[in-house]
């Protein structure tokens, strides 16, 4: 007996009800393990803490490896989320008001130039006198440490998407008379969400690599160990176990793959939806993870679950709103107009002065311990490291250029070559400085050239990402042409690939040379079994003296390495970022 269209119609609804039940049920056991995790790992965070007796080292067992990958891991994505209510919250300022994008972006600029280790020395002493007896203290400060380690990359994406959105769809969301709370949700995030997980997936990788300075801090001359992979790696090179250094390091490998297929794939592939242009990707991206959510019902529960949340937002914002126009019209009717320009200038010129007095003070304070001419001193080290960052620039051109492009030019060698790219990109390098060390130890090499290599490891994959990113954007017409013409491999390069890259390059050696700068702070010194190589620079005369106890100097160094990295943004790399907008725009 035949089937008919009705008995194929019931079957496949069973058949995907059955899916849709596997799924729910597969989303439940996943996110009860989940919970059960979080409490696991955050059981300890209200234990007592006492200095004189806290450890400055943790347990090198095996058996500890998986609670301290937790531990870091959990650290990692609390400092994301802060990073992304971070970017939302101060991006949107910075765009949506001028005024205050005149204050935010100048300071956004000089706080990225400001070296973690920095943050971590200065604000080490805060956190723990906000949490006195308690190790809350030393998590906030590790997750402080990696927080802004990813959240300036995160803020300027997020920053970019919003000043680049197109007319049409801002005229669309003033012609329906949208708040601004309903146009961030259904325009500012949309748009901005595939930039902003693409950076945000760069800035974690970033936050693996500061992972061991933030688990190992310093106050003064005393060092406290938390939990963590980080710390487990860093007590097993002091205490020479190079077979627990390679265990941390394969869990390390495992981990960034775990987080890799079960967040940033599906997360990336989810962000493909909201990219905007003429024509999506010819290739989108798969996850299992995503399909799973997909086919179960939990997400429309959750959208169901936040709803009335959502609305009580939009309403009070609507209200807001209303109220706020009411003011400024009985404002504006009761006070001169040049009444809220004094105003505006008087407050610009009491700004200014507490930023002179304040770096007034600066000075005094650092004259009394050090001496002003420290400065002097920071600034041949910082020449030194300079150099390194220079060097590091010119041979990471020279070999991942070349690389990125026929990465990006074969579709099918990207779909090989990316995932092993990001896994790199994303593993903490200063995990390998201990063998490094015991290399340069055995080959006699100074870490004044092995640094470079060192710094390399942490800032090369930004010129490679970019690279690949630069080449799989070149029109595939413009490549049939160079073909057709019969370009020769010079010509090709000068006529074609050099200038469809040039603004891909200068993004990746923007970035590529504030985490040069980052990573000398590691770099220039490289400890193992109680020997120590140190390279002559301004990164390691900032962790020569964070490890001292001497804040005046790591003062000292932290405002030398930010007026090199401001100096250098402002003299090279916005000029650069410019002559790629007027000339070599493929748009």
């Amino acid at each position: 007996m035949a089937a008919t269209p009705a008995t194929f119609s019931a079957h496949e609804a069973a058949l995907r009800t059955r899916d849709r039940l596997l799924a729910d049920l597969a989303v439940f056991v996943a996110v009860a393990i989940l919970l059960w995790l979080l409490l696991e790992l955050t059981r300890e965070l209200g234990a007592g803490f006492d200095p004189a007796t806290a450890p400055d080292r943790v347990s090198t067992d095996p058996r500890m490896l998986p609670s301290y990958a937790g531990r870091s891991l959990l650290r990692m994505f609390v400092a994301l989320g802060l990073s992304t209510l971070f970017a939302f919250v101060v991006a949107t300022a910075a765009a949506r008001l001028p005024r205050l994008g005149r204050v935010l972006l100048p300071l956004l600029d000089v706080l990225q130039s400001i070296p973690v280790l920095g943050f971590l020395s200065v604000t080490v002493g805060l956190w723990l006198a906000l949490f006195p007896g308690s190790i809350l203290g030393l998590e906030c400060a590790a997750v402080f440490a990696i927080f802004t380690s990813q959240v300036w990359n995160m803020t300027f994406a997020f920053y970019q998407s919003l000043i680049t959105q197109p007319r049409d769809l801002d005229e669309a969301c003033r012609s329906l008379g949208l708040t601004r709370w309903q146009r961030f949700w259904r325009l500012d995030a949309p748009h901005g969400a595939f930039p902003l997980v693409w950076n945000g997936m760069m800035s974690f990788g970033g936050g693996w690599f500061f992972l061991l300075a933030s688990e190992v801090i310093t106050v003064q001359t005393q060092r406290y160990a938390l939990p963590g992979i980080g710390a487990y790696a860093a007590t097993a090179a002091e205490q020479a176990e190079p077979g627990r250094l390679a265990l941390a390091i394969g869990v390390m490998v495992a981990l960034i793959l775990a987080v890799n297929i079960g967040f940033w794939r599906p997360l990336t592939a989810w962000a493909e939806r909201f990219r905007t242009g003429v024509s999506g990707s010819a290739e989108p991206q798969r996850s299992v993870v995503l399909d799973l959510l997909r086919r179960s019902s939990a997400p429309q529960l959750l959208a169901r679950a936040i709803a009335p949340v959502r609305e009580g937002l939009e309403r009070a914002a609507r209200a807001w709103r209303s109220r706020r126009r009411r003011r400024a019209r009985a404002g504006s009717a009761e006070r001169p107009p040049g009444v809220a320009r004094g105003w505006r200038t008087a407050g610009a010129l009491l700004l200014g002065l507490a930023l002179v007095c304040g770096t007034l003070a600066l000075l005094v304070a650092i004259s009394r311990e050090t001496g002003l001419a420290e400065f002097a001193v920071a600034g041949g080290l910082g020449l030194l490291t300079f150099a390194r960052v220079l060097v590091l620039l010119v041979l990471g051109t020279l070999v991942w250029v070349p690389i990125g492009l026929w990465i990006g030019l074969h579709p099918r060698v990207t779909r090989v070559a990316q995932p092993i790219v990001q896994v790199l990109a994303s593993f903490p390098a200063n995990f390998l400085f201990p063998f490094a060390a015991l290399a340069l130890f055995a080959t006699g090499i100074s870490l004044d050239i092995g640094g470079i290599a060192l710094m390399a490891l942490g800032a090369q994959w930004y010129l490679l990402f970019n690279a690949i990113a630069g080449a799989a954007a070149i029109p595939h017409d413009l490549r049939e042409a160079a073909s057709s013409l019969r370009l020769g491999t010079v010509a090709r390069w000068r006529r074609l690939y050099a200038p469809a890259l040039f603004p891909a390059w200068v993004t990746g050696a923007l970035t590529a040379a504030g985490g040069a700068w980052n990573a000398s702070i590691v770099a220039e010194v490289v400890s193992y079994g109680g020997e120590t190589l140190t390279a002559r620079g301004l990164g390691s005369a900032i962790a020569e003296a964070t490890a001292a106890g001497d804040f005046a100097r790591v003062l000292v160094g932290v405002l030398v390495m930010s007026a090199f990295v401001v100096a250098l943004n402002r003299l090279l790399w916005r000029p650069l970022y410019a002559l790629a907008e007027r000339r070599y725009a493929l748009g």
